[in-house]
């Protein structure tokens, strides 16, 4: 029977199973039973399968190792079929120990003449799935060929596509890059600013603890009205001040001591190069 439905196969199909036989040392029957319970296992798992459009972008990636897009994705689908291939096995192996127990059990409590007349029609019932199950894997297997030539047919638009993206992508990306860079930059200046600030109004503080509303610059000797001072450097010689000395003595005046300020956060501006920002990424 089991040669009957082998020879009534397509002669591609019917070739490549006997072909398949002869390579494996299994029974062209038993080539045949794998092949239409792999594509169950197929069909079982159709949702953990990647769909045409990921491989469609698998196709345009050339693998670190440089080998092409096609080998890449021909590749990821053997890799799928001999995971379900063990898991053929494995399911193969488990159904025919469960047979022999059950029929070494079955032997145990049967009559020597015994007829099995629900296994005879349980059989007959199973070849008519199983050339059902034949047609359709003939008709499915027609349909990925075609699904396949037609991913192929239009490899080098979508490659084109893609190229086109990503040259898009990496336009926006410098864009995006510069503007980022610039922001930085401004960012920098007034934190500086907001820095320079906060270093005149804590030497005004100190001024005003000591009572002191104008002072003699340390370095020049001009008169400077603390008040007035928008950063903490003389207006007249530029000069840094750093500390507010108060009079000594009745006649003594007080001065603005000069000095090299330790920098405050934020006050030194640093200018951004866009290509910095994709390094930090890469370093990242």
């Amino acid at each position: 029977m089991a040669g009957e439905q082998i020879t009534g196969l397509p002669e591609v199909l019917r070739e490549w199973v006997f072909s398949h036989a002869e390579e494996t040392g299994r029974p062209p029957e038993e080539v045949l039973a794998r092949a239409v319970t792999l594509w169950r296992l197929l069909d079982e798992h159709e949702e953990s399968l990647p769909d045409p459009g990921s491989l469609a972008d698998d196709a345009s990636t050339v693998g670190p190792d440089g080998t092409a897009p096609e080998a890449a994705r021909l590749d990821l689908l053997e890799d799928r079929v001999d995971e379900l291939d063990a898991d053929l096995d494995e399911k193969i192996a488990d159904v025919r120990s469960r047979v022999v127990q059950v029929k070494r059990e079955a032997d145990a409590k049967a009559d020597a003449d015994h007829d099995h007349p629900g296994l005879r029609e349980a059989a007959e019932a199973g070849d008519a799935d199983l050339d059902e199950e034949v047609a359709a894997l003939r008709d499915d297997l027609d349909d990925l060929e075609g699904t396949f030539e037609a991913g192929f047919a239009n490899y080098e638009d979508v490659l084109e596509y893609l190229t086109d993206a990503a040259d898009e992508h990496d336009a926006k990306l410098s864009a995006l890059a510069r503007a980022v860079a610039d922001l930085r930059t401004r960012v920098s200046t007034m934190e500086a600013e907001a820095a320079t600030r906060r270093a005149a109004a804590d030497l005004k503080a100190e001024a005003n603890r000591h009572g002191v509303a104008a002072a003699a610059c340390d370095s020049c000797g001009s008169t400077v009205r603390v008040g007035l001072l928008s950063a903490p450097e003389c207006p007249h010689c530029a000069a840094t001040f750093d500390a507010v000395e108060p009079a000594s003595g009745f006649f003594g005046s007080a001065s603005l001591t000069v000095g090299d300020r330790p920098a405050i956060e934020g006050e030194t501006v640093e200018e951004t190069d866009p290509s910095d920002l994709f390094e930090e990424d890469a370093d990242g």
